[in-house]
C-alpha cells in the first residue's frame, strides 16, 4: 500500500512535467515529503520460522517500510532470558526454538530482497546469560550501605557491570561476531547503561574509579550527591562513552563505514549515566525512546522538552531518529508526528516500537498514522 500522499505528490509532479513547469524548490519539496516508517521487531514474538519472516517483510515493503530493526540478542527477562541470540552465534547460548532456525540470517536475506536496510538491535549490558555465567560480572548496588548483586527495580532483571573490561570484550565479541557472518546494514545498542545512580559499586569498578579519579563509590552518599558524586557520575558516563568509541572502531575493523545507532533513555535521565553528549560523536542514529505513556508525561513532551535534549546534546551528523510505541490514541500520536516534522525539519524518519506480534492491522495503523500527520502538514 503506497501512503496518499506520496501518491498526492506523484501526481502533481508528473502534471507539472506534462506542462513544463518548473518544479517547486528542492527544500520546498522536503518540507512535503512523510515522515518515513521504520518497525522494530522482537524476534522471539514474531520470526519463529522462516514463512514468519517472509510474511512480515512483504508486508514492510508493501506499505514502503525503510529499514527495520530486528532483535539478534534477548532484551528482556521475560519470555527468554536477556543475553540469548537468534543467530548462529559460537560466543553466546542460543535461544531454544532458534537452534536450526537462524532468524538473523533470514530476516537479512528478506529485507535485501525487498531492498529493506537491516539493522542488527544488539542490546549491550542487559544480559542474563553472563551475569549467571559470571557471577563476578553482575551489577553491584549500594544498598543500605552494602555492595548488593543488583536484580531490577519493580521484576527481576539482569545487568552486567559497563565498566569491566571483561564485560566489555564480551559483549563487543557478539556485535564482530555479527558483522563478520552478517550482511546487516547496521548495529544498534541499547541497554548501553547502568539502572540507577548508586552503581556499580563492585571490586572492579572500584579499584578503576580509585585509581583514576581518587573516589570510592562505597564511600558516597547517593540520596544527597554533591561535587565528589557529581565528578563519579560524570566519570561513570565517560566510560559508556569510550566503550562506544572502541567498539565503533572495532566494527568499522571489520566493516568499514557500518552504521551504528543506538536506542537512548530520555537525556533528563541522568541517573542511568547515559550522556548522549559524551557519545554521540561515535553514532551515526539516535533513536530517543520517546514512549511517553510509560513515564507519564503529555504527548507533547515528545516534540518539547524530549527533542529539545536530544538536539542540544548530539553531534551535528547524528541522524535523530524518534522512537515511540503508538500507545496513546491515534490524535495523540498524529499531533507527535505533526510537531515533530514542523518543529524538527532533520527528522525524515520515525521508528516504531512493538513489543508483541506485529499485525497487519497494527502495521496498518502506523502507516494512517503517518497519512493522517502528512495531510495535516
Amino acid at each position: 500500500m503506497v501512503s496518499a500522499a506520496v501518491r498526492l505528490l506523484s501526481s502533481v509532479a508528473l502534471l507539472l512535467l506534462a506542462l513544463n513547469i518548473s518544479a517547486a524548490p528542492r527544500s520546498k519539496i522536503a518540507d512535503a515529503a512523510p515522515l518515513k516508517i521504520e518497525l522494530i521487531v522482537r524476534t522471539v514474538n514474531n520470526f519463529t520460522n522462516r514463512d514468519e519472516v517472509s510474511r512480515f517483510f512483504e508486508r514492510a515493503h508493501a506499505v514502503g517500510v525503510t529499514t527495520v530493526y530486528v532483535n539478534a540478542k534477548q532484551d528482556e527477562d521475560d519470555e527468554r532470558p536477556s543475553g540469548q541470540v537468534y543467530y548462529a552465534s559460537k560466543i553466546a547460548p542460543i535461544a531454544a526454538g532458534y537452534e536450526h532456525f537462524d532468524a538473523l540470517a533470514a530476516a537479512v536475506e528478506e529485507a535485501h530482497r525487498h531492498d529493506i536496510k537491516l539493522v542488527a538491535w544488539m542490546p549491550q549490558f542487559h544480559d542474563q546469560v553472563a551475569a549467571r555465567a559470571h557471577s563476578d560480572w553482575q551489577m553491584k548496588a549500594k544498598k543500605n550501605g552494602v555492595a548488593t548483586p543488583y536484580q531490577g527495580k519493580r521484576s527481576v532483571e539482569y545487568f552486567v557491570n559497563p565498566i569491566d573490561p571483561d564485560v566489555q570484550a564480551y559483549e563487543t565479541s557478539l556485535v564482530l561476531e555479527v558483522l563478520q557472518n552478517y550482511s546487516v546494514d547496521g548495529v544498534a545498542l541499547d541497554w548501553l547503561r547502568f539502572d540507577d545512580v548508586n552503581m556499580d559499586v563492585g571490586p572492579v569498578t572500584r579499584a578503576l574509579s580509585k585509581r583514576e579519579i581518587g573516589i570510592d563509590p562505597m564511600t558516597l552518599d547517593f540520596d544527597r550527591p554533591g561535587a565528589t558524586t557529581r565528578r563519579w557520575l560524570a566519570w561513570r558516563a565517560a566510560k559508556i562513552g569510550a566503550y562506544t568509541h572502541q567498539l565503533r572502531q572495532r566494527m568499522h575493523g571489520i566493516k568499514p563505514g557500518v552504521r551504528l545507532s543506538a536506542f537512548v533513555l530520555p537525556p533528563e535521565f541522568t541517573e542511568v549515566g547515559q550522556n548522549l553528549s559524551v557519545f554521540s560523536n561515535d553514532l551515526d542514529d539516535v533513536l530517543p525512546m520517546a514512549y511517553f505513556k510509560d513515564w507519564n508525561f503529555d504527548a507533547g513532551w515528545v516534540g518539547g522538552k524530549l527533542m529539545r535534549d536530544v538536539e542540544r546534546k548530539r553531534s551535528l551528523h547524528t541522524v535523530v531518529k524518534p522512537t515511540l510505541d503508538g500507545t496513546g490514541t491515534d490524535e495523540q500520536n498524529v499531533a507527535i508526528l505533526v510537531d515533530l516534522h514542523k518543529k524538527y525539519p532533520g527528522v525524515e524518519s520515525v521508528a516504531w516500537f512493538y513489543a508483541r506480534f506485529w499485525q497487519p492491522q497494527q502495521i496498518d495503523r502506523i502507516v494512517r498514522l503517518h497519512q493522517h500527520a502528512a495531510a495535516k502538514r
